[in-house]
């Protein structure tokens, strides 16, 4: 049976505000004059959705906004990608998730955040849960930042996509909340594809390489697991077979914020096309090295050309 969306995200939703370049020296001068400004969507859902509603698939999103000008221009730009937004929550209690990307001159970041409680606060009762079995794959980002549902919610709503056939994916944050590294092992038997950052991975099973941290994700039960390298690219395991897929290399690196949330957005546009594990890998990698050529989560990616073309000069 064809299922209305391509891909549906449940997770986290910000507003990003861009600040380029900084450096380490920032504190030590009374004035710092910034090369650029900008603000752009933010959020593991909102950015999944964008990127992959540009490389052609049907897609929803289910989060929590607030009533302010911050949640009006995210709300926006979801709607301006075709992205489906009905199943977001506009609340009048909750604040909105801020973010300050303070971008180096190499274009690497630090972020600055204000938690909000939108994505906090975001529970089951907040949306209707058969929108999880109206997708081909489900999207959950990302644990450690979704309070509300990962001590329980996000098991019933990745159990009810897996009943209705739909494939699971699920990234990491921070745990900023410092909820422990259970509520994630907990969950990774309900996962098909787990795609943390080295960083994440690395505090998840305190391992150095990405071989032994792959390892060690799938003994936990995990299906398949693709851990972000950065610019070397990604490491993927699916317990058979284990490689690096190497990255993809643009002239200039502006800003990497949202890179991580563009190479999900991209790895399950390639698996909608019927792409198999690695080339879905390979595919994410050029979605993630156009991302990072313009300042912002979502700006630089414009359409699928980029990526086929980006493809086929490597």
């Amino acid at each position: 049976m064809d299922k209305k969306y391509d891909i549906v995200a449940i997770g986290t939703m910000a507003y990003d505000m861009i600040l380029r370049t900084v450096d380490e020296t920032v504190f030590t001068r009374d004035t710092t004059l910034l090369e650029e400004a900008g603000v752009s969507p933010g959020g593991a859902a909102v950015t999944q959705t964008i990127i992959a509603s540009r490389l052609g698939c049907r897609t929803a999103v289910a989060g929590k906004v607030c009533e302010d000008t911050f949640s009006e221009y995210v709300m926006r730009e979801l709607e301006k990608a075709g992205v489906d937004t009905a199943h977001v929550i506009h609340s009048k209690e909750d604040t909105m998730s801020l973010t300050f990307a303070l971008v180096k001159p190499d274009g690497t970041r630090h972020f600055l955040g204000v938690a909000g409680s939108n994505n906090q606060s975001l529970s089951l009762k907040d949306f209707c849960l058969d929108l999880v079995t109206q997708a081909r794959i489900v999207s959950y980002g990302s644990f450690f930042f979704l309070k509300g549902l990962d001590s329980e919610g996000v098991s019933v709503i990745l159990k009810r996509a897996r009943e209705a056939g739909a494939l699971t994916v699920a990234d990491c944050a921070s745990d900023s909340f410092k909820q422990g590294r259970e509520i994630v092992f907990k969950n990774l038997w309900l996962i098909d594809y787990f795609i943390p950052s080295y960083v994440e991975a690395h505090y998840l099973v305190q391992e150095e390489n990405p071989a032994d941290m792959a390892e060690k994700l799938l003994d936990k039960g995990c299906k398949n697991v693709i851990i972000k390298l950065g610019d070397e690219g990604c490491y993927v395991s699916d317990g058979k077979r284990a490689e690096l897929v190497p990255s993809f290399h643009p002239k200039e690196v502006v800003d990497t914020t949202g890179a991580g949330d563009n190479f999900v957005g991209g790895f399950m546009a390639g698996l909608t096309e019927g792409m198999d594990l690695w080339e879905a890998a390979r595919y994410a990698n050029a979605v993630a090295a156009v991302s990072v050529t313009k300042m912002g989560a979502v700006t630089a990616l414009k359409d699928r050309a980029q990526v086929l073309a980006l493809l086929e000069n490597e």
